[in-house]
């Protein structure tokens, strides 16, 4: 069997985990379908963005997809990659004939598929409920940017985990970091809202990025919402975060040995 026939049937495997496992498909899908739900209940009517009035509906359905970019691809990504080392199942996978680079492939793999369907939901639920309109320039806005941003988190993910020493502390700093960023960077409050040097430290990251390409696309009409600044900052923080897991990525748990 070729190894990319190997990393597809170990991604299956990995996703047939994850539609059995209720924790999980409660935290990554149904958790930010509640938060759309409420945040358009709170914010009802419009908001503003860049200046105008803007539909909260569109507004926040872009914002949770980018809170579901980083839940999903940084926050569940390192907790599973720590827990799976931490238990040995790291070390294991480097013992068997499989390269085990084709774990991590199927990790990411089964990433990518959740984020899409739950993307996919979202924008189902905005468009019946709050009058999101679908056009062509947002789904290549919409495609690009979760691209972008899958790839961007996971490979901080895959960098975090190697500093990450329990499980715990990577279950912990996972979820914690995506809420800290989503209210640094105008994803559950408006910007207009927020006080400047607030959403100064917010441009340093790339969830403000991730964000801010997602809501242009949803709200200005006739526009993919394609930035280069917003594009170079995500592959930027990809490319950095690439660099530091090719350095420091652990295979095996902590004080064990060599990685």
């Amino acid at each position: 069997m070729s190894d990319v026939a190997l990393a597809v049937t170990q991604t299956r495997y990995a996703l047939r985990g994850y539609t059995r496992d209720r924790s999980a498909l409660v935290f990554t899908a149904i958790f930010p379908l509640i938060l759309l739900l409420l945040f358009n209940a709170i914010f009802k009517g419009n908001t503003q963005f860049d200046g105008r009035n803007v539909p909260s509906g569109a507004y926040y359905t872009a914002s949770i997809i980018s809170y579901v970019i980083t839940l999903v691809s940084f926050g569940s990504l390192l907790s599973r990659i720590t827990t799976a080392r931490e238990r040995g199942l790291l070390k294991r996978f480097r013992g068997t004939p499989m390269p085990s680079w084709i774990y991590l492939v199927s990790e990411i793999g089964r990433t990518v598929v959740v984020v899409y369907v739950t993307v996919a939901l979202l924008v189902v639920v905005g468009v019946i409920f709050y009058h999101v309109h679908v056009s062509a320039y947002l789904l290549i806005g919409l495609v690009i940017y979760v691209a972008l941003g899958v790839s961007c988190f996971c490979s901080m993910a895959l960098a975090l985990a190697g500093v990450c020493k329990t499980a715990d502390a990577a279950s912990a700093i996972g979820p914690l970091a995506a809420t800290i960023l989503s209210f640094l960077s105008g994803v559950f409050i408006p910007t207009f809202l927020m006080p400047t040097w607030l959403i100064d430290i917010g441009k340093v990251f790339p969830l403000e990025h991730a964000a801010r390409g997602l809501q242009s696309a949803f709200l200005l009409k006739g526009s993919t919402g394609i930035n280069g600044v917003d594009i170079g900052v995500l592959v930027a923080w990809t490319a950095a975060g690439l660099l530091v897991a090719s350095r420091n990525f652990k295979w095996e748990k902590s004080g064990a040995g060599t990685n």
